[in-house]
């Protein structure tokens, strides 16, 4: 009689329903961080790499720092560097000659824009991370003739890792301009539109 009870009990909780708490818990799902695009990093020193961002978010924050532009500011006094008899500082005219020069408080270095916004993980070559990671500070190279640095950053060719950047930083801010156009014509359509109904409304 034992043996019958314990066949019937042993059926029925095998035939029971699953509860909330036998079945397996659900994966949450991996939302992507969230980013304040009207607060980012600055300063070339700090900020982020763009690598660094989740690949869904990536234009986002390329775009928001091309509607910032290039990080230039003026101070009263930069800082010397070199030695005693050779001290040497940072110029502000210098962005005059290139708009894409950066310049990071914190570190006291040069960097360059558009080599930020699309520069990929360090290759290990050297020197090619001066501007984009590290920061260039070799300012007894900076009017040296042939080797000046920034021309050299630049590079004597349309195909240089800077200039393909910049063709990179161009067609970024151009599909940008590109949509906000259309949406300020529709957006100007749109207040002449209600202005009209208002005084047609009014008229009658």
């Amino acid at each position: 009689m034992l043996k019958i009870l314990l066949h019937k009990l042993k059926c029925h909780s095998s035939s029971a329903p699953l509860t909330s708490e036998a079945l397996p818990s659900k994966i949450s799902r991996i939302e992507p961080e969230e980013i304040d695009l009207l607060n980012l990093e600055q300063d070339p020193g700090l900020r982020k790499q763009i690598y660094d961002y989740p690949v869904s978010l990536r234009d986002k924050i390329q775009r928001s720092y091309i509607r910032d532009g290039p990080y230039q500011p003026y101070l009263v006094e930069y800082p010397t560097s070199g030695s005693e008899k050779n001290r040497r500082r940072f110029q502000a005219t210098w962005y005059k000659d290139f708009w894409w020069l950066e310049y990071s408080p914190s570190k006291d270095t040069a960097f360059c824009f558009p080599c930020f916004l699309f520069n990929n993980k360090p290759t290990g070559r050297l020197g090619s991370t001066a501007f984009t990671h590290d920061g260039f500070n070799n300012r007894k190279k900076v009017n040296a003739g042939q080797d000046y640095a920034f021309l050299n950053h630049m590079g004597r060719t349309p195909s240089s890792t800077h200039n393909n950047a910049v063709k990179d930083y161009s067609n970024l801010k151009n599909q940008a301009q590109n949509i906000i156009a259309p949406l300020d014509r529709k957006t100007k359509e749109q207040v002449a539109a209600n202005h009209l109904r208002l005084k047609d409304n009014i008229d009658a």
